[in-house]
């Protein structure tokens, strides 16, 4: 594989690239299955970074960052030189907003009726995040059809960008579970250690097993979190089922029709857009 003319590609049209690389992904050779869902992890988290900066909301203030800001913090800067004869990049300092950590975890509809390119719509949404954490932030993905799946913990070690790899290996299921998954994503939440909980379901809302889906948004408020609905379809039923998702769950909805439009959602939801 032809990591340039895989950047390149998702560069151009993110849409075709991600097809691209779920299509990689599930190669029948293990290599080259190996190394699409390798290549994926590094790809795509840059291709999702939104450019330039903007303001946090809530009670963020200007600090000295590590990764690039709005100034050069010279003083910072400076204190790194002692005890160092020259300064490499991985010294400057830079002043910019700092917010508060968050807990992110996202809610991914695996089942039959959303196979194809909604997981493709998780990858891209899960690649958004990865690119947006912070030092103090924490994520999780949980997958759902008649059963859960926790492909990632709260509390994991592993980098984000593993999530990505895992995520493109999942096989879609069954029926849906829909409030299964989101009870199981607000059971994530319970280990955050910070004030900030988002929970991002992506489904098109349509339940056919388990209980009562709007009743388990609502006990997201109970958890002092926010729960959002990114909806993969836009016919009445589903788009009335989403709303009311994110209506119990104090949350916001977003329509997501392409995986492109994934990156926009988020930062949307977020409060970064």
């Amino acid at each position: 594989m032809d990591e340039e003319a895989m950047a390149g590609t998702l560069a151009g049209d993110l849409d075709e690239g991600v097809s691209l690389l779920r299509d990689l992904a599930r190669a029948t050779d293990p290599a080259l299955r190996a190394r699409a869902r390798q290549l994926a992890a590094s790809l795509l988290i840059p291709a999702t970074r939104t450019r330039g900066h903007s303001r946090p909301g809530g009670s963020a203030r200007i600090g000295t960052l590590r990764k690039n800001g709005v100034d050069l913090d010279i003083d910072a800067t400076i204190e790194r030189l002692v005890d160092k004869n020259s300064l490499t990049e991985d010294d400057l300092r830079w002043r910019g907003w700092l917010r508060p950590g968050r807990c992110v975890v996202i809610v991914v509809d695996a089942s039959g009726s959303v196979n194809g390119r909604p997981l493709e719509t998780a990858v891209v949404t899960a690649a958004a995040l990865a690119g947006r954490l912070d030092v103090g932030d924490e994520l999780a993905v949980v997958a759902f059809w008649s059963k859960v799946l926790v492909l990632r913990h709260l509390g994991e070690i592993s980098p984000p960008a593993t999530v990505i790899e895992r995520l493109l290996a999942l096989r879609s299921g069954d029926t849906t579970d829909l409030a299964g998954g989101i009870t199981a994503g607000l059971a994530e939440l319970a280990s955050g250690r910070t004030a900030r909980k988002d929970v991002i379901v992506i489904t098109d809302g349509m339940a056919n097993e388990g209980g009562d889906p709007v009743l388990a948004a609502g006990s997201a408020r109970s958890c002092g979190a926010r729960l959002h609905v990114l909806a993969l379809s836009g016919d009445d039923d589903s788009a009335f089922a989403c709303e009311r998702l994110a209506e119990a769950g104090g949350g916001l909805l977003a329509r997501l029709e392409r995986p492109g439009q994934a990156v926009s959602a988020v930062a949307a939801i977020l409060g970064e857009s």
